[in-house]
């Protein structure tokens, strides 16, 4: 019979569970406190959600949420690290720390509609940020606009160029 407290967090799960952008699957067993304590600092920092959960509440919350393929991911002590703006930060901070790197194992992502297994989760921390994406955006759209602004500069330097040479033949 379920408790009213595992029914909440049920529901609070499936809530964030399908608000997330990317969840990844952690198994966090060689960790110890201090370093646990710290990766969750680094998470807050970066607005990533960490939560451990029983494997039992986290497959109903999957499943309420519409997240199909992760029970099979579901297995010993697991933390979940919820992204909702960039669905690279998560893997991105573990990925920066070596101790963290070492400690935790990367087990499965829900990353952007699609179930990531361990051997592609790696990958993903290859990907650039949404910031980073913008950025090469924004200097892509922005780099003809300065050589055209630049061309147009040259054709008037010599057109000036032009016009006080003239000037100084009339003189």
């Amino acid at each position: 019979m379920p408790t009213p407290q595992k029914e909440q967090i049920v529901q609070e799960m499936t809530d964030k569970f399908a608000k997330a952008i990317s969840i990844y699957l952690v198994d966090f067993s060689g960790m110890n406190v201090n370093m646990a304590t710290e990766l969750r600092k680094k998470f807050k920092e970066m607005n990533v959600e960490y939560r451990v959960l029983k494997n039992t509440l986290a497959k109903l919350s999957f499943r309420n949420a519409g997240i199909e393929g992760m029970d099979g991911y579901l297995t010993g002590v697991n933390g979940y690290a919820i992204s909702y703006d960039d669905p690279t930060t998560p893997v991105k901070v573990v990925g920066k720390n070596k101790e963290y790197k070492e400690k935790l194992k990367l087990k499965a992502a829900f990353f952007e509609g699609k179930i990531v297994g361990p051997e592609q989760v790696g990958d993903l921390a290859k990907l650039p940020s949404r910031n980073e994406l913008l950025g090469q955006f924004v200097s892509m759209i922005q780099s003809p606009m300065t050589k055209f602004v630049g061309t147009l500069n040259g054709a008037m330097s010599s057109f000036i160029n032009v016009l006080k040479s003239l000037e100084e033949n009339k003189k």
